[in-house]
């Protein structure tokens, strides 16, 4: 049966309870004023209650509890009008028969309805034949008997065809609601369907234009520089000509996309400041040339109340008024075409412009102007092949129109030309000069790499740099871009901007961002601009703050994409850093916060021990906590003498975030800054921090550069307890650190302890000890039902294996610890044995590590000579990396000071590499040594290579 009808029987049966029980009372008290025996009367209707009670309890909604309710109800009146006997109401209790009967219609049975029928039937013949002394003493008639019988025959009729008609009611609306379920589901199947085709179309468009658009760049920006070269005047018209083709291509394929993205909701207009008149000036340029061939007089007529500008979105602006010009230059044979604008309102500073265009082309006629703005359609079906076009930039003009709150029309007749009339509210700008943007020194100076598949797109690039006077290193993949931005980086020569072609093969563009995302540099990371044939709105969502400085579209302008660098080195101090080695000097905080006192609140032994280092490291005086409470009772005692706190969030006793409001309570944000520095790096987590009152978020594992940057914003000066020891630089460490300890990855673990070989082996050590069998340890807590403590330990493990570089160790904690927070130990259960077999070589790797210090004698780690050989690597490397032909001299005065015999010169990777003109390979060969040295590797004088 259907579940609205079950429904309604039950919340009536769910009735029937009350009802039944609320007559013992009523039965009572008309037994007593009656004159009758109110016991006798509550005790009949307790029976029939307890009776109903009992029954719907076990039975529910069931055929037997709806047979014994119609029973029951017509028990209920039966009684009454036993007890009102002799009483002038008596006869009116037959009234109550006819109500109880029409309850039973509830049920939507008629069989219950039936039985009602039924037993009031048999409670009048049984009073008639047996019991008449019982309430017509000396009045019963047959008659009378036949004529309720009539009546009570009547009324079930009518109920029962009623109920009937419900529950056939009751099904239909089911069988209704199961087929919109059913078109409801098919419904949800197609709109999936039709999103997903929504998307392979986004897809295939952007795959597309870039695929299009990549040549096109290479057609105009050859054609641009050809024609500044000297051409005779024949290949200047040949050349002019193809320029002009690829304009209109290029136009075309505009049109294309951007009705495409206008369709798709996605036009945004900007809102930038632009000189108007030269923005019309600039668009009856590009169609002069049109004009003139076919002897079209062009006429530009701006009011003189016309803003000289305004705030809006000049590109889709001049895309209006090209799109119109274009046309009726189009549908024009020598005659006029004129643009004029004027101001048509103003009010609280935004105002409203009208732009007309006229023509005295061929005309339309009143149905052709009916469909004109539709996409896909044109004035005749002929001009396609007479004059070309898509039929879609009128479409598109109506959109960007009506997005800057306009409209557009035309007014035209069919041989007297066209007038196309739109209406654009902008903003006024005033009291501003339009200036020409000088190239400021320090943008000059920038390093910069491009990487581009497509051969004439890096010709275009490094001549378009070259004309700006700028140097630009080139490269053919993603890949190569990779490798060349870490050996500038390991060089000591850092690009500042990289800019990536989205589209490349094996990797492309938005892949290298990845990739330069988890790379941990020397420095800072180079800005990145990615330039792209579709628009940014399709990356942005995959992107995190600080990936991609900007977005450029091909063809690239190179206006644009000076502008573009110039907005993203605003600050006249961005310069080209030089990286200094950490052996040789250590970063520290700016000057005047040297000395200063941190208070690190760190529960990990390992991460407190990484974290003092540092901190000391970078010139400042560190008080530990072991957690969130020892950290509140600190700076209760002497919050005053601490410049900063930095905070890890999952401790045991209290966590971070608990401290950190409690401390709130007493040391405002401005006066002590609280800095997270916690293994959650996901932007739930910070801004969680960020609530609770710190002011800022370090991911772990800590990269020493960001900390640094961290701690000069928000150090706050403070009177120190006592000027700090001089940091003590590790210039030669004696740790037993050998090449290469797997899975430890050792060279990027060192730069985590600004190079601190010693540091970095009593850490493994440490590691190895504390963490042996953190898979047995998570077990037991989480059979306990210790979850929050085993969360801890897996928190703790990820920090550690991530400062460590662990990591496959640091990703299954960082699992487990999610499923801990979700509450899923049984999923976190069974990934511990995945987490032992993943730690377990690190873990042995550490043991072999301790039983060396205690057995094996010192690995001699600083080079022999190390300065005269550091300046001849130092010169070589420097003139490989500027690909001069001198290097092959470089290399012998390099083997010189190695003391390389001629075999060993002969065979030595590096010479080898030069002699291809291999500078890639010589230069990663080359800081790989240089590399090994910092790590105190010792070179065989004999031959070069290193032990």
């Amino acid at each position: 049966m259907t579940i609205e009808l079950d429904t309604l029987r039950y919340h009536f049966g769910r009735f029937l309870v009350p009802l039944f029980w609320a007559h013992v009372p009523l039965l009572a008290t008309v037994a007593l004023l009656a004159g009758h025996s109110p016991v006798a009367a509550a005790l009949a209707g307790g029976v029939l209650a307890a009776a109903y009670h009992l029954m719907w309890w076990r039975q529910g909604i069931a055929p037997a509890t709806r047979y014994l309710s119609a029973i029951a109800l017509m028990g209920e009146p039966a009684m009454l009008l036993f007890l009102m006997r002799g009483h002038p109401w008596q006869m009116d209790m037959h009234m109550y028969f006819f109500a109880m009967l029409a309850l039973t219609i509830a049920w939507c049975d008629k069989r219950a309805i039936l039985a009602a029928a039924t037993a009031t039937a048999l409670h009048h013949l049984l009073l008639l034949y047996l019991l008449p002394y019982a309430v017509f003493p000396g009045q019963g008639n047959l008659e009378r008997v036949l004529l309720h019988a009539g009546i009570v025959a009547f009324q079930t009729t009518v109920l029962v065809w009623l109920s009937d008609k419900l529950v056939e009611s009751f099904g239909r609306n089911q069988r209704m609601g199961e087929e919109i379920l059913a078109k409801n589901e098919a419904l949800e199947a197609r709109t999936c369907e039709a999103e997903e085709a929504n998307r392979a179309k986004s897809l295939f468009l952007a795959n597309m234009s870039h695929e299009i658009r990549t040549p096109m760049n290479a057609i105009l920006g050859f054609c641009h520089l050809v024609m500044r070269t000297d051409l005779e005047p024949k290949q200047m018209d040949y050349v002019s000509k193809i320029n002009h083709a690829g304009v209109s291509l290029l136009r075309l394929i505009n049109d294309i996309l951007d009705f495409s993205k206008n369709e798709a909701g996605k036009l945004t207009l900007e809102s930038n400041p632009f000189n108007l008149r030269r923005a019309i000036e600039n668009q009856v340029h590009l169609v002069a040339d049109n004009a003139e061939m076919k002897q079209v007089k062009l006429v530009s007529q701006v009011d003189a109340d016309v803003p000289e500008r305004l705030v809006g979105d000049e590109m889709r602006f001049c895309q209006v008024v090209l799109n119109l010009l274009s046309n009726a230059v189009k549908f024009s044979e020598e005659g006029t075409v004129t643009i004029k604008l004027i101001l048509a309102a103003e009010q609280d500073g935004q105002v409203t412009l009208e732009l007309s265009v006229r023509d005295t082309g061929i005309g339309m006629t009143a149905e052709q102007q009916h469909s004109l703005f539709h996409s896909f359609t044109q004035a005749d079906s002929s001009t396609t092949r007479r004059f070309g076009g898509t039929g879609l930039g009128l479409a598109i003009c109506r959109q960007i129109v009506e997005q800057m709150g306009g409209n557009i029309r035309v007014d035209s007749q069919p041989g007297h030309g066209s007038t196309f009339t739109c209406q654009m509210r902008m903003a006024r700008e005033d009291d501003m000069v339009a200036l020409e943007t000088p190239l400021p020194e320090h943008v000059r100076r920038l390093r910069v790499l491009a990487a581009d598949d497509n051969t004439a797109s890096r010709q275009i690039m490094h001549d378009v740099f070259a004309g700006w006077g700028m140097a630009v290193d080139l490269v053919a993949s993603g890949h190569e871009a990779l490798a060349a931005i870490d050996d500038a980086d390991q060089g000591g020569k850092p690009y500042d901007l990289v800019l990536l072609d989205w589209k490349m093969p094996g990797m492309d563009g938005m892949q290298v961002v990845e990739e330069m995302r988890e790379t941990q540099y020397r420095v800072a990371r180079p800005k990145t601009l990615i330039v792209t044939a579709y628009g940014a709105d399709d990356f942005v969502k995959g992107i995190q703050d600080g990936d991609v400085a900007a977005f450029l579209t091909k063809p690239v302008v190179p206006k644009t994409l000076l502008d573009t660098i110039i907005d993203i080195f605003t600050q006249p101090d961005v310069v080209p850093v030089t990286v200094v080695s950490p052996v040789d000097a250590l970063p520290m905080v700016a000057e005047h916060l040297r000395g200063l006192q941190v208070l690190l609140v760190e529960d990990n032994e390992i991460n407190r021990e990484i974290a003092t280092e540092l901190l000391a490291d970078a010139g400042l005086l560190v008080d530990c906590a072991e957690n969130g409470r020892i950290a509140c009772d600190k700076v209760q005692e002497r919050g005053g003498t601490y410049a900063a706190v930095l905070m890890d969030v999952q401790m045991p006793e209290m966590d971070g975030v608990t401290a950190t409001r409690i401390i709130r309570e007493s040391w405002p944000a401005d006066r002590l800054p609280i800095i997270a520095m916690t293994a959650h790096a996901y932007e739930e987590e910070k801004q969680r921090c960020l609530s609770a009152g710190m002011n800022d978020h370090i991911a772990k594992p800590v990269d020493p550069a960001g900390l640094l940057r961290t701690l000069n914003q928000w150090l706050k000066s403070v009177p120190a307890p006592a000027a700090p020891a001089p940091a003590i630089v590790e210039k030669a460490p004696t740790a037993l650190l050998p090449d290469s300890l797997p899975p430890f990855d050792l060279r990027a673990a060192l730069l985590r302890v600004n190079g601190k070989a010693t540091l970095l082996h009593k850490l493994i050590i440490t590691f190895g000890d504390t963490y042996a069998d953190v898979a047995g340890e998570l077990r037991v807590l989480i059979a306990t039902g210790m979850l929050p403590d085993a969360r801890r330990l897996a928190h703790s493990l990820k920090g550690v294996a991530g400062s460590l570089e662990l990591p496959d160790v640091q990703a299954m904690a960082a699992g487990i610890e999610r499923m801990l927070a979700a509450g899923d130990a049984v999923q976190a259960r069974a990934s511990l044995p995945a987490l032992d077999r993943a730690i377990a070589p690190a873990i042995a790797a550490a043991r072999s590590l301790g039983a060396s210090r205690q057995g094996a004698s010192p690995i001699a780690l600083t080079p022999a000579d190390g300065d005269s050989i550091a300046a001849a690597r130092t010169e070589l490397r420097d003139l490989v990396f500027r690909r001069s032909l001198g290097a092959r001299a470089g290399f012998r005065r390099f083997a010189d000071a190695l003391g390389l015999t001629e075999e060993a010169r002969a065979g030595h990777p590096v010479h080898q590499a030069l002699e291809k003109l291999d500078y890639e390979s010589a230069l990663a060969l080359i800081d790989a040594e240089a590399l090994a040295d910092v790590e105190h590797a010792k070179p065989d004088r004999r031959t070069g290579v290193l032990s």
